[in-house]
């Protein structure tokens, strides 16, 4: 059976299917199942891929590619992407303790999230990160912290970009809502009069640099005019704030994150999005084409000279999601007869492992790690074993299996990890860190202990209290 290659990182070998030069085989006898997988070269390679197209894209000033770590916040994951020179997105405390860990910059880290404590505040401006601010009392607690630790508080305003007429159906919902209704229902980003509001204060105290504004539009659609239309909606607001803060140039300029991964799983399960048989995302690339030059274009025709700001992007699954395998091996194939035929093949996973199958109505793509190229059977329900539905991926064409075979879903390097649960009980699974022909264990996998650990029982019912 020849070399057949799924991708640059993916390939079939003798039937089996490679990670990089590993056997994703090798991988599940070795360090069990269910297990998260990372290609450390995808990583590498999506890193300069959006630092090259977004570089070329934006001539006018420097550009800073912050992945998203709420998509994978393994620190491992997390040192890889600090050693090819990008900075990070973090939403939070916890998020920001990876980032500290990982070797960032401060100056290439943007602290996010709503209710930012004035502990998390405090040390965002000791460390000299930038702080973007969402909620006015963020802007209080930004200036008690410059002025207790004496030194300047860089900050950013979040938007809420009007997108009236963006009125193609969301991606991430069942009912055909439009775009512009579902950014309206998402709470993030401040009021545009409220955003204006803030800079103007802001501008008062020489304690705070208000170095620029942030906006994402999350994945929404992946259609390249969609973006165009995201980012002239940008250089509007941002053309407000420069005739509201008379005299304020911004020096970065952020459009955030919502750029598809490459094979783009979001919302195929919806069942007009998968009557529409759609294909692959465009390119890195091509988004930065669309994206960069319109910013740019806007911002000229509302008098605002691009030249010398820096341009950010947050890409989340555009950085980590094809990165990523997830392996599970075959415990049972059931079949039923009556009513009607129907198979069921159950693995030791689960949707919970994989909650983008509930949550973003993602079809993954599944092969048989151990029988790539063999004739697919007539299509079966792959499951999970949770008391739930668990329907990972339904009316799969697949080789046929047995107990003990082993199963790959692809591109699950964003978000599944970072949002595995307990429920059930189960202990969520190891990751490892695949490069070339070696792997790295960067995640123990839990035990049942861990699932415990945190549970107290009150004395009296040791001693079998009642109430």
């Amino acid at each position: 059976m020849l070399d057949r290659s799924l991708d640059e990182t993916l390939r079939s070998r003798e039937g089996h299917l490679f990670i990089e030069e590993t056997d994703a085989a090798h991988l599940a006898e070795r360090f069990g199942t269910p297990l998260y997988v990372v290609s450390e070269t995808r990583l590498r390679t999506n890193a300069r891929a959006y630092l090259a197209a977004f570089g070329e894209a934006w001539p006018h000033g420097e550009v800073h590619v912050l992945p998203s770590l709420k998509a994978n916040y393994s620190l491992a994951v997390a040192r890889v992407l600090a050693d090819e020179g990008l900075g990070c997105d973090v939403f939070g405390a916890s998020e920001f303790a990876v980032a500290t860990r990982s070797g960032f910059p401060g100056g290439l880290v943007s602290l996010n999230g709503s209710i930012k404590d004035q502990g998390l505040i405090d040390a965002a401006v000791e460390a000299g990160v930038r702080i973007t601010l969402d909620g006015e009392p963020e802007l209080g607690r930004a200036l008690d912290a410059a002025r207790r630790l004496g030194r300047s508080a860089r900050i950013r305003l979040r938007g809420r970009p009007d997108y009236t007429g963006l009125d193609l159906p969301t991606d991430f919902l069942e009912e055909a809502v439009p775009m512009s209704e579902a950014s309206r229902r998402y709470k993030a980003g401040l009021p545009t009069a409220d955003l204006l509001e803030m800079g103007r204060i802001a501008r008062t105290h020489a304690e705070l640099e208000l170095t620029g504004l942030m906006v994402h539009l999350p994945r929404h659609r992946t259609e390249l005019e969609v973006w165009r239309t995201a980012a002239e909606r940008f250089a509007d607001l941002v053309a407000a704030a420069v005739a509201a803060w008379d005299g304020w140039r911004p020096t970065e300029l952020d459009v955030g994150g919502g750029l598809p991964s490459r094979c783009d799983p979001t919302g195929r399960l919806i069942g007009r999005i998968a009557a529409e048989d759609r294909a692959s995302p465009p390119s890195v690339d091509a988004y930065a084409d669309a994206i960069a030059p319109a910013l740019a274009a806007r911002l000229w025709r509302h008098g605002v000279d691009p030249g010398g700001i820096a341009l950010e992007v947050e890409p989340g699954r555009g950085m980590f999601a094809d990165a990523g395998v997830h392996l599970t091996t075959v415990r049972n194939v059931k079949r039923e007869s009556e009513p009607q035929p129907w198979v069921w093949v159950e693995t030791d996973t689960s949707e919970m492992f994989l909650l983008d199958s509930l949550v973003e109505h993602n079809r993954w793509r599944c092969v048989a790690a151990t029988k790539m190229g063999e004739p697919l059977g007539d299509p079966v329900d792959v499951v999970g074993r949770s008391c739930g539905f668990d329907l990972i991926a339904p009316d799969v064409r697949l080789p046929a299996l047995a107990d003990g075979d082993l199963l790959a879903f692809l591109d699950t390097g964003a978000y599944q990890d970072a949002s595995a649960t307990n429920f059930n009980a189960m202990p969520r699974p190891a990751t490892v860190l695949v490069r070339g022909d070696e792997a790295e264990l960067i995640k123990r996998a839990e035990t049942v202990e861990d699932v415990v650990g945190r549970d107290l029982v009150p004395e009296r019912l040791r001693r079998g209290a009642v109430a």
